[in-house]
Parts: C-alpha cells; structure tokens; sequence
C-alpha cells in the first residue's frame, strides 16, 4: 500500500486511510503473505505526491514486492478488497494492473457508484472509448515491476495519474472489473505549492485524452435498441458536439432529426448532406428513413477521413454517393487519399482554388431532402443550389447563424418561394426547416 500524505491531509490519513488499511488487513489479506503500508509524508509540501509515489515504487521493487496499491490520504480502501483482488487474479493470472468499480462516498458518508461508468473494461481502445471521469481511478493493483517501469511523471501538477494509466493501458495487460476496491471521498484536495483543483485535472486530463485518441482507431456505440444493431463512430476529440453525444451513446441533433422525419412526405427518399462532417446524419438516416439515395456532399477537407471511416465501419460506403465542393487546387492530399479511391467524386470547380455549386456537384439528381450545414456561407450555398431547389422543391434543413437570418427569412425564402415551418435554437446558429409555399 502505498499513500502520499500532503499538506493538510495528515488527520484525514489518521482518521480514514490509515484505519482502512488495518482493517481490511484483519479482515482477508487474499493472495497475499503480507501486506505493508508505505506511508509517505509530504505533509509540508517539498517533495509533491509523484515523487512520494515514485519514491515508494522504488522501495516496494527494492524489497521485492509483487503488487502495489495506491491509496489516498483521504480514501478507504474496502475491507473485502484484497480477497476480491484475489478472486480476479486467480481467474486471469496474465493481468499486470486492475482496478475495480468508481465508489465514491457521498455527503452522508454513504457509498454509491458513478452513473455512467464502464464496468468492465478490455482493451486501450475500451478504455479510451470512456471519458476519464468514468474509467478507472488510482486506487487498483499494480504490479510493481510493470509500473515501476513507468512510474509518475513529477513535472505533472495534476492529471499524472491519467498518464500513467495510458501508458499502462498501452504497455502492459490491464482489466477493470466489477469488483470495489476502495471508496473515493471527493472534493477533500491537498494544498500547498503541488496542489490542483477538480478543474485542473479536467484541463489536464482532456488534452491527454485527445492526444491518446490521435494514434488509436477507437469507436463508440451509438443509438441501438431491440431490433437494431447500434451503429459505430469514430471518436478523436470528444469536445466536438457530435462526438460528445456519440459518447453518450446518442446521435447529435436527435430532435432535429425526428422533425426532418415528420416532413419527409415521400417513402425511399433521396437526401443531400451538405457539410456532413463525421457522417452522424447520414449514418441515422441510413438506418431510421429506407432512404432510395443518399449523397454526402464534403465542403472541409479536414473531416473527409473520418467521414469515410464512420460510412464504411457502418456498411455504407458503397451505400452513400459522396462528392465535394472543395477545389481540386485546395486539397492537394486529399486528391490522393480520398478522391484516388473513389471515395469522392472530383470536386466542381468555381474558378482557381474556389469551391464549387451544389448545381454542379448534383446535376439532375433527385432531391427530396437538403440538408445544409455551411455555417457564415449558408446563402452562398443556397444561392449556387438555385436549379436544383428550383427542379426538385426539396424539404430544407438549413443551419443559419444569426448575422445570415433576415437574409434567410426574409431574403432568400421570400425570392424561392419557400415558408419556415419549424426551426430549433442551438449554441450559435438556429437550424431551420423549410418547405415550399405551394406543399401542402
């Protein structure tokens, strides 16, 4: 057992740690001969708890010590914990790190475990698949020539516990298990000159978490129920709001999407998306609308590899016709990786490095359903789909920012001959839908 005591912690350690850790001795000590506590004082200050830590890992490999644990000042380990670490191991002997279920203790000192964790967790890719707050946490078993190799990094104020668990996740063979190990009294922080807030760690850890996300394919479950298979997205920055809700097990902009249902008054619809980033509408209406065509029309380079990703992980590559408003001459690398494999179709041109129509891009391609997310260009948009909006009178979903909607309501619906009918109010833009006046 391993516990740094920082500045202020000294009488939580003496009241709740440390009398932890003798009873769980007395109660079961599972697979274990003996168990030490390395209670390591940093009660003023001058060291921070990863050296402490580090300094302790050191001693345990010294004095040739199998397993360690660490253990906050102010958390309890359960009494029960080293027998149910024993039944763990005994079951896959091969794991090097595991920890056990998120119990914290709540104001009334009474356990209850974190909504919204993972119970059970496999792999890196399962682990980076969850966010931090619901993945593991400090107190688990670690073998100590495995973590000793890595151990904490002391330039780190807060968060070097979520890097220590990645390098772990990456490196060696790691399991989180319906077991509970230790309870966690939140919000009892250390001070002096090493210390950091909830917030901090949050900062920390987030920035991590996306660099861990950049050399891993991971993908999450998204909106499946008992008839339907959930469909998989690609997660790399779950700050996007897409991927925040994909996270959630959720489709981004449900509501939106159940109204453009409600006015989609034709069977096998074709639908245009343009601007479909990481394919989330696309892939929802693939499996909610039995729609005759779908086009994804791409007007950013940066999300055409997650877009193909989430298309073909989902069946729906050779499904969803894609095509770009991208200028040839802007997307150099991109000509290679996304449009040499037929991915997309060649971008139209609109003079040197422009962009072009979406009259060019969908010639006489039926459209029942266009969908534009173009945000600060949404009229130019608009404005180059005049012979298709004109042809196939389409049910429109436009994203429109504030500085862009007189021009839109008053403007552009009034010389198209279209009428609002229903909107919903986002962070910075509102999403419109429109049908022509002549729709019944």
């Amino acid at each position: 057992m391993i516990t740094p005591v920082g500045p202020g912690h000294a009488e939580l350690f003496a009241q709740v740690g440390g009398p932890s850790v003798e009873q769980a001795r007395a109660y079961d000590t599972g697979p274990f001969s003996e168990i030490l506590h390395y209670v390591m004082d940093d009660t003023v200050g001058r060291h921070g708890r990863s050296a402490r830590r580090n300094e302790a890992l050191q001693r345990a490999l010294d004095e040739g010590v199998d397993w360690v644990f660490f253990l906050d000042a102010d958390d309890k380990i359960t009494p029960n914990a080293f027998e149910a670490f024993g039944r763990v191991i005994a079951a896959e002997p091969e794991l090097d790190a595991v920890w056990g279920l998120i119990c914290t203790l709540d104001r009334g000192g009474e356990p209850e475990l974190r909504e919204g964790q993972a119970a059970t967790i496999d792999s890196r890719e399962e682990f980076l698949s969850v966010a931090p707050f619901n993945g593991v946490q400090i107190g688990g078993f670690y073998r100590t020539q495995v973590v000793a190799r890595i151990g904490f990094d002391v330039g780190m104020n807060t968060g070097e516990d979520y890097k220590l668990y990645c390098q772990l996740w990456n490196t060696a063979r790691c399991a989180k298990r319906p077991e509970i190990f230790f309870l966690n009294q939140r919000g009892l922080h250390s001070t002096g000159p090493r210390s950091a807030t909830g917030q901090d760690w949050n900062v920390s850890v987030s920035g991590q978490w996306v660099e861990q996300l950049s050399d891993a394919r991971v993908f999450v479950e998204v909106g499946g129920d008992s008839v339907a298979e959930p469909a998989r997205m690609r997660l790399t920055n779950p700050a996007d709001p897409s991927q925040a809700a994909h996270l959630r097990g959720e489709f981004f902009e449900q509501e939106a999407l159940g109204k453009l249902k409600a006015l989609l008054g034709t069977t096998a619809p074709s639908i245009v998306d343009v601007g479909p980033g990481g394919g989330n509408h696309l892939v929802w209406c693939a499996r909610n609308l039995q729609p005759k065509r779908l086009i994804a029309v791409e007007t950013d380079q940066a999300t055409s590899d997650l877009l193909g990703e989430n298309l073909t992980v989902n069946g729906l590559a050779e499904t969803v016709q894609c095509r770009s408003l991208v200028a040839q001459a802007a997307v150099p690398a991109l000509e290679t990786a996304v449009f040499g494999t037929g991915l997309f179709a060649g971008p139209a041109r609109s003079g040197e490095g422009g962009r072009g129509s979406l009259d060019s891009v969908l010639g006489d391609a039926p459209v029942d359903a266009l969908r534009i997310d173009t945000v600060g260009t949404e009229i130019e948009t608009l404005e180059g789909a005049a012979s298709v909006i004109a042809r196939a009178r389409p049910v429109l979903w436009v994203k429109v920012t504030p500085a862009n909607a007189m021009r839109f309501l008053q403007g552009w619906c009034r010389g198209a001959n279209y009428r609002v009918i229903d909107s919903v109010f986002g962070a910075g833009v509102t999403d419109y839908f429109a049908v022509p006046k002549e729709a019944p």
